[in-house]
């Protein structure tokens, strides 16, 4: 078995009996408009090697890339598109969605080769991400793509990998976090040194949730992926706060970790024991600077296909029907109000102020002389992204990853139940 690094998420898995290929995102601009990549891979069909199956773990679109598929098909032919089986499966539905034939599966069998795909159930409604497992009856590779820890996640792929009585060869696992913590939840001219502070807290968050799992998975290698990424447009000024690790950073604390060299040079051959491209040094600040500008005039995806001026737009006609969809699938128990506030940098913009509690609902448009009842989130968003949102066309879920809107949260806490009101917020 050999296992060749792309890019990111996506890594080529060779047996004797199949290749597979995991999460090929090379499309810039996903998350409607601010994820771009650095490296830059001008030309992946050139490196990537013709595919037998590819393995997409969840919908996020640096794993989930449409626009790649088709090229990869233009050039090798449709090809097996294996995905997680859960029960709100919104990969399933968007690609059928998208034209792109997609196969739910727990378990495939190719010759010797044994996948499973093992879905990360948390038993919320935004349960999406996977975990791959590869057996080929000699070597055992584990891909843990962006699996956020879980307990009973954990215990199944001890199981199913019967930790007990062999060693699995590789992990492949997240070591840094993408996202929006913390550049959207603190001002940059006014608060960068606390920002500075949250980012390398973040950082140390994700490295111990890595050698969590590298503790629960013994294995040879341990190979950090996924989440590379940088932020283009409006949002290129808060690269610097993101918070993200260079997968080097692990060598410092992880004997067991290897920094595979990018675009299919770095490869580790499972049989021979072998490694042949190592990446030894930090990539080039100038090349990552020169890439920052390059991208930083682009426009977001909203900024291009959105027109409508903000007194065409019934905002409060447009939320009575997304709040009563969302609040019949809140999963909040307890008061999380959200005062959102439609910016627009010529007219007085309108503010909106939300319950994402079932038990107590409110929705009304918010009049400036009033409290506002905590706990709160207060969502300034550019009013031609949150049409978008409330239409259907964008997704919450793309917007908080993508870093499309600044939060101020009252006290400073998150909520991820109340988080997963806000991805239902919109009339379809």
């Amino acid at each position: 078995m050999k296992i060749r690094y792309i890019y990111s998420a996506c890594i080529e898995i060779h047996t004797q009996d199949v290749c597979i290929l995991t999460d090929p995102w090379f499309t810039d601009g996903v998350y409607d408009g601010s994820w771009y990549q650095f490296p830059k891979l001008h030309d992946p069909l050139a490196v990537i090697s013709e595919p037998d199956v590819i393995y997409i773990s969840h919908i996020h679109p640096d794993h989930y890339d449409p626009i790649f598929l088709r090229k990869l098909f233009e050039k090798w032919g449709e090809k097996p598109i294996l995905i997680p089986d859960v029960n709100n499966n919104y990969l399933f539905r968007k690609s059928q969605f998208d034209g792109i034939n997609t196969t739910p599966i727990t378990k495939e069998v190719y010759g010797r080769t044994e996948i499973n795909i093992v879905p990360n159930v948390n038993g919320s409604r935004s349960d999406i991400d996977s975990a791959l497992f590869v057996d080929d009856g000699k070597h055992c590779v584990l891909n843990l793509n962006d699996c956020i820890w879980n307990k009973d996640h954990v215990e199944l792929l001890q199981s199913l990998a019967n930790i007990d009585k062999k060693q699995i060869d590789l992990i492949a696992l997240g070591f840094t976090g993408a996202g929006t913590y913390p550049q959207t939840y603190y001002d940059s001219k006014t608060e960068a040194e606390e920002l500075r502070n949250r980012a390398t807290k973040k950082k140390q968050q994700f490295f111990d949730m890595y050698m969590n799992y590298c503790a629960a998975f013994p294995s040879r290698y341990h190979l950090p992926f996924a989440g590379k990424y940088i932020l283009g447009g409006k949002l290129s000024d808060l690269n610097q706060y993101r918070g993200i690790a260079d997968a080097l950073d692990v060598t410092e604390f992880d004997d067991h970790a290897i920094i595979l060299a990018d675009f299919g040079e770095g490869v580790i051959d499972l049989e021979k024991d072998t490694i042949s491209k190592n990446r030894s040094m930090p990539y080039n600040s100038e090349d990552l600077h020169a890439r920052i500008e390059t991208i930083s005039t682009k426009l977001m995806d909203y900024e291009r296909e959105v027109a409508l001026p903000i007194d065409k737009i019934n905002f409060k006609r447009m939320l009575i029907p997304s709040y009563e969809r969302a609040i019949k699938r809140s999963p909040v128990t307890n008061d999380y109000y959200f005062l959102i506030e439609a910016v627009n940098s010529v007219n007085e913009a309108p503010k909106f102020l939300l319950n994402s509690n079932p038990a107590n609902p409110l929705m009304h448009e918010f009049d400036e002389s009033s409290d506002i009842p905590q706990p709160y989130s207060h969502i300034r968003i550019d009013y031609r992204y949150l049409f978008g949102l409330l239409t259907g066309i964008y997704h919450w879920d793309n917007a908080e990853i993508g870093s499309h809107y600044r939060t101020l949260r009252h006290p400073d806490c998150y909520n991820r139940e109340a988080q997963e009101f806000l991805n239902f917020l919109s009339v379809c």
